[in-house]
């Protein structure tokens, strides 16, 4: 679908913008529930795009591998695998004020969502972290 292509650039580009350099997390359901976290802060475009579901290993955004999949076939990002935790960003900080731009989103709103997904995305890894840890 063309809205998981235009989510997938926005997504990347706005990861880019706020984390240059930095690897998107991928695993564990971490993105899917950073979306679910930060959904009402999207677009007013691609607000009510995502859905959110619960499964035997948590919340996760039903739509989030196809974006996935739109942001590798677009060469924005590395393979999404199961086995990484995390997608390489392929995208340059210009070519991301371009796809923003071809999608009619403000640079800044765009790299203030990239920096909320990240603060969220953080405290999923953390949350994840302390969940893991062995009893002591």
């Amino acid at each position: 679908m063309r809205i998981h292509y235009e989510l997938a650039n926005f997504l990347v580009s706005a990861w880019r913008l706020a984390r240059p350099g930095v690897r998107l997390p991928t695993s564990h359901g971490i993105l899917d529930r950073a979306l679910e976290d930060t959904a009402d802060e999207l677009p007013d475009r691609f607000k009510g795009k995502l859905t959110f579901i619960e499964t035997p290993i948590g919340r996760l955004c039903r739509e989030l591998p196809d974006i996935l999949r739109a942001a590798q076939e677009s060469y924005l990002t590395s393979e999404p695998n199961p086995t990484y935790k995390t997608a390489e960003v392929k995208v340059s900080a210009a070519a991301a004020f371009e796809l923003l731009d071809s999608l009619g989103i403000d640079i800044d709103k765009a790299k203030e969502f990239g920096q909320r997904l990240s603060d969220s995305l953080d405290r999923q890894v953390k949350a994840l972290a302390t969940a893991e840890a062995p009893a002591a």
